[in-house]
């Protein structure tokens, strides 16, 4: 039988048979097979197949991933370098693969739950890609130094967001204006001012943690978290903290409180405290390290997850750090987080010039450690810069 009647067979199936099919293939492959027929590109296109072929790969470890960036500072007057890898798991070992198409934008900053990344230079170019198909685009420049963008979805429009703050510092008065700017990818022609009518501003963090952390912002179901420590009428570094919330579809702000117990000790002992996504839910991921004992001493891991519905309030799960591991997690020069499909939580560790994984699962509370391969050798006085973002094999067009 030729390939013609063959396809035609496969078109008489009813449609909702085909999408499911087509679901269970990776998107490489379908990348493939849009060329095969008006139909297929069309189907593999529309936004409801996006959404189930996603959501397909939500439930499989092998498509839904992690990606890491890795910026290598070198003695002066050297070319910075950074590398992108996936990440795939396997008994003991994790696997990186270098991603080289990724290479020439600088700054991993935000990832979306469906899987796009947004990278920007520090001259305020700013690309939206997608990993699992290459594609990517380039949005205006931004004529501002320290811009930080965020990735969001809208689910109305059926368009991606791109929300960006930027930094200004007025000299007479050595004070800091940050204003806030939304592209809509795939509408917009050029950025479009926006403000927060709330007592907050939102803004990067721009002090603790690093300016560039990937894990000081996070997006879920529509909605764009961020810690924020300042308000209109105070700048201070240290007043207190709160998460801002940004609502892609209506372009709202709004403002969640933190637990009295996390904004008194967010400067104290309190390694990199990070925003994730954990079953569905806003969770914040503190690890405790006691400084005043040197070598590791006591070290745990508190879990913070956001009721939004109902109780609308915080939950708490505390969970100790395995002794043996102390020492890497204590001594790490670079701590990030993830989540994987099953909502355990993910540390990657920066420690002696190595890549270290720990997997721990919140139900049980058992730990595992996984060494990285496949990174290249950095020299030994190299400091490495590391962003881990989730990404999830999916098709979703950007424009």
């Amino acid at each position: 039988m030729s390939a013609s009647k063959k396809t035609a067979g496969f078109l008489t199936l009813p449609q909702e048979i085909l999408m499911e099919i087509l679901s269970k293939l990776p998107t490489k492959t379908l990348v493939r097979f849009r060329l095969v027929s008006k139909f297929f590109c069309a189907l593999i296109a529309d936004h409801a197949f996006g959404v189930v072929h996603r959501s397909f790969s939500l439930t499989l470890p092998s498509r839904a991933g992690f990606l890491i960036s890795i910026e290598l500072r070198t003695p002066p007057l050297t070319p910075l370098r950074r590398s992108y890898y996936t990440l795939n798991f396997s008994p003991g070992m994790v696997q990186a693969n270098r991603v080289g198409f990724l290479d020439a934008d600088p700054f991993l900053l935000s990832s979306s739950s469906d899987g796009l990344i947004c990278v920007s230079k520090p001259k305020g170019d700013v690309v939206v890609c997608n990993v699992s198909t290459g594609q990517r685009i380039s949005l205006p420049r931004m004529q501002y130094k320290d811009c930080a963008p965020h990735l969001g979805y809208d689910s109305q429009s059926k368009r991606y967001k791109v929300l960006m703050a930027t930094q200004m510092i007025d000299q007479e008065s050595n004070s800091y204006e940050y204003k806030l700017w939304i592209f809509t990818v795939g509408v917009d022609r050029s950025w479009r001012e926006i403000n927060n009518c709330g007592s907050y501003t939102f803004q990067p963090m721009d002090g603790y943690p690093s300016f560039y952390d990937s894990n000081t912002c996070v997006y879920i179901d529509g909605i764009i978290y961020s810690y924020n420590s300042a308000n209109k009428y105070s700048l201070s570094l240290f007043h207190r903290f709160h998460i801002e919330t940004f609502e892609v579809g209506c372009e709202s702000f709004s403002v969640i409180t933190l637990p009295n117990e996390v904004s008194s000790q967010i400067y104290l002992d309190i390694k990199n405290p990070a925003l994730l996504e954990v079953g569905g839910r806003l969770a914040m991921v503190l690890v405790h390290v006691q400084y005043s004992q040197p070598g590791g001493g006591e070290c745990y891991m508190d879990v913070w997850t956001w009721e939004k519905f109902e109780k609308k309030c915080w939950e708490k799960i505390t969970i100790t750090i395995p002794l043996e591991w102390r020492r890497i997690i204590y001594n790490a020069k670079c701590l990030r987080f993830a989540s994987n499909h099953d909502g355990e939580i993910v540390l990657l560790c920066v420690y002696i010039g190595q890549l270290f994984i720990f997997v721990c699962n919140l139900k049980s509370e058992i730990w595992r450690k996984f060494d990285v391969s496949g990174v290249e050798d950095f020299p030994i006085f190299s400091y490495w810069e590391v962003a881990l973002n989730n990404i999830v094999d999916h098709v979703f067009p950007l424009e």
